[in-house]
């Protein structure tokens, strides 16, 4: 399929098959397409020509940039005219935040549970470190109960420990109840610890396709070059 990015450029996949249960990675510089990859398979691009069929019925993909546009937001709470007299902070707590668009408190404590977060369930959201933001909109992803969880750039902005921690809680998902798991990632390390399959990406084009063991040092030194055109 060739998908729109913009008037000038495109995203081109000769081929790609995911099948429910697997767990891949896209892989590439910046902007090589990862990303545009990953809305792709969401659903989120226009397909300019080609085909793209999917069977997955509940989609869920999550950005960094979701996460940033989503804090900033409820700081912005407090400069507008939604406080009521006398309220001086309208954040809202880290349950509503994970139950925004699907109410279910017992499911929301459960999740909460898995991603060791029960203890700030009622703390104000936005009050949250980076890497309790993080678990904060990954139960959100999850509460719909998706069929295919797509994670844009997961490692950014995160350290060792929280890797560490995301990396078993993903492989535990795809191993315990076959939730299918897709990384757009650099981060060499994490992909090989979750990722049991990879697409290389290069200037909008996929170049190679593999499992992760084939992912190597001279393969990347081919293609992770960036593209200042892209």
């Amino acid at each position: 399929g060739t998908f729109r990015l913009s008037d000038t450029k495109t995203l081109n996949i000769e081929h790609l098959r995911v099948q429910a249960g697997e767990s891949w990675a896209f892989v590439g510089s910046n902007g090589s397409g990862k990303s545009a990859l990953a809305r792709a398979l969401s659903g989120e691009l226009t397909l300019l020509s080609g085909q793209r069929e999917c069977t997955f019925s509940r989609i869920t993909r999550l950005s960094f940039e979701q996460l940033q546009k989503l804090v900033s937001d409820e700081w912005q709470r407090n400069n507008t005219d939604l406080l009521s007299p006398g309220e001086e902070d309208t954040g809202r707590t880290t349950a509503e935040i994970i139950q925004d668009e699907f109410k279910d408190p017992s499911r929301c404590a459960r999740l909460a549970e898995q991603f060791a977060i029960s203890h700030l369930l009622e703390r104000r959201f936005k009050y949250l470190s980076t890497g309790e933001t993080r678990k904060t909109l990954l139960c959100r992803a999850l509460m719909p109960e998706p069929d295919l969880l797509i994670l844009d750039e997961p490692s950014r902005g995160g350290g060792q420990r929280f890797l560490h921690k995301l990396g078993d809680l993903l492989m535990r998902l795809n191993r315990d109840i076959g939730l299918t798991v897709l990384i757009a990632e650099q981060h060499l390390p994490f992909i090989r610890r979750v990722a049991d399959r990879f697409c290389l990406l290069h200037c909008g084009r996929s170049v190679a396709q593999g499992d992760v063991i084939q992912l190597d040092a001279p393969l990347l030194a081919k293609w992770m070059t960036p593209d200042p055109a892209r």
